[in-house]
């Protein structure tokens, strides 16, 4: 039997419900266990309450695989759920799109493995130290499943950055998503190499961005400003304060028979430049906002909240009535609600009016899981202004 956890807070109905995480606070841990160690998990009275893996020394010591206590936690389990997240892949994401999310961590009930696919190309994105414990296992399933060409291992703990541990990579990827083409640095880029939990969202822009004026910000290698300038967007402005991103929004322009001109690319601070355009409002008509996050632990949240108002409040001063702000959040810290009242402090704060026309989050490829609402980290709210 594993050996067992024991709670020391009313979390049962928690767990039972969905949620896979238990911190240390609420935890009474035996002597000798090691990162990625299976352990069953039991109420005060000795009762089972799941069963899961464990980081003795990580303030999210437990994560929950089963309720049931007749299953095991291992590499079986493992490939039956990655098998499970494959056919929900299949039914959903179209056959024309050759990016997508294979594994979506605990929302596909698979704790610490976040997996995308990329033209034939596994990224594995592990987390914590059950990551760099169930490496082996989680690499050997995704092969087993997906057959990829090469894979791709990154983890905050480990040294070295994203490491090549299968195939061969021959440079940048090439993916599309229906119309549109993307190259992706799986080595080297942000997140897994591309951010595809936007991509329904850049759906969404596409039909907005005919005949309009756009601004990009935090554009990364340009997949906003690439839907909209494909779609008859009259001109877009594409700005990333990483020059590197910048040019691979150019080369992105170009693999997409896109002309450069009369488009514009600036490698600055998208604070400065909407600065720069609240003061002398109506040159967009389309402003996208999708920042990093500014929220990545509950103690970042006011300070984030500010940055957020900033961000909205100059924008929405830049925007002309009749114009549409495109605005996201990607941290599980700031709510939809959070976001929405975000907006409307920005909105009396630039004296305009605003109509919401969608609230929408991840892709279809990014499941949520019930139960866990820390999985519901991507919010995405298109406005009309007044």
């Amino acid at each position: 039997m594993p050996p067992a956890l024991t709670l020391t807070q009313r979390l049962e109905a928690h767990l039972r419900n969905g949620h896979p995480w238990v911190f240390r606070d609420a935890l009474h841990l035996p002597q000798g266990l090691r990162d990625g160690d299976v352990a069953d998990l039991h109420d005060a009275a000795g009762r089972f309450v799941a069963r899961g893996t464990v980081e003795p020394d990580s303030p999210l010591t437990f994560r929950a695989w089963t309720t049931r206590e007749d299953e095991a936690v291992n590499e079986d389990l493992l490939l039956r759920r990655l098998h499970r997240a494959r056919s929900l892949r299949d039914d959903l994401v179209p056959p024309d799109v050759t990016g997508f999310r294979l594994c979506h961590g605990e929302n596909d009930h698979i704790p610490g493995l976040q997996c995308d696919l990329y033209d034939g190309v596994a990224s594995l994105r592990t987390d914590g130290r059950l990551g760099l414990a169930w490496e082996e296992r989680f690499v050997r399933a995704v092969q087993e499943v997906a057959n990829p060409r090469a894979v791709v291992v990154r983890n905050p703990h480990a040294e070295g950055g994203p490491r090549l541990v299968a195939g061969h990579l021959d440079g940048e990827v090439v993916i599309s998503e229906g119309d549109r083409l993307f190259t992706v640095d799986v080595l080297h880029g942000q997140k897994t190499g591309f951010f595809l939990d936007q991509r329904d969202n850049r759906d969404r822009i596409a039909r907005l961005a005919l005949g309009r004026r756009v601004l990009n910000c935090f554009a990364y290698t340009g997949g906003f400003s690439v839907a909209a300038a494909l779609h008859g967007a009259e001109h877009v402005t594409t700005v990333d304060i990483a020059a590197p991103a910048v040019e691979t929004a150019q080369r992105n322009f170009t693999l997409n028979d896109i002309p450069l001109a009369p488009h514009a690319f600036r490698a600055a601070d998208a604070f400065d430049v909407l600065a720069e355009q609240a003061a002398h409002p109506g040159r967009y008509d389309l402003i996208i906002l999708d920042p990093p996050s500014f929220a990545p632990n509950k103690k970042t949240l006011p300070r984030a909240r500010k940055a957020y108002g900033k961000l909205n409040e100059l924008a929405l001063k830049a925007l002309p009535p009749g114009g549409w702000l495109a605005t996201a959040s990607c941290s599980s810290h700031i709510r939809e609600i959070d976001l929405l009242d975000i907006l409307a402090e920005a909105a009396h704060a630039a004296r305009r009016e605003l109509t919401i026309a969608s609230v929408s989050g991840a892709g279809a490829d990014h499941p949520r899981r019930l139960g866990f609402p820390e999985g519901a980290y991507l919010n995405f709210i298109l406005a009309w202004v007044a």
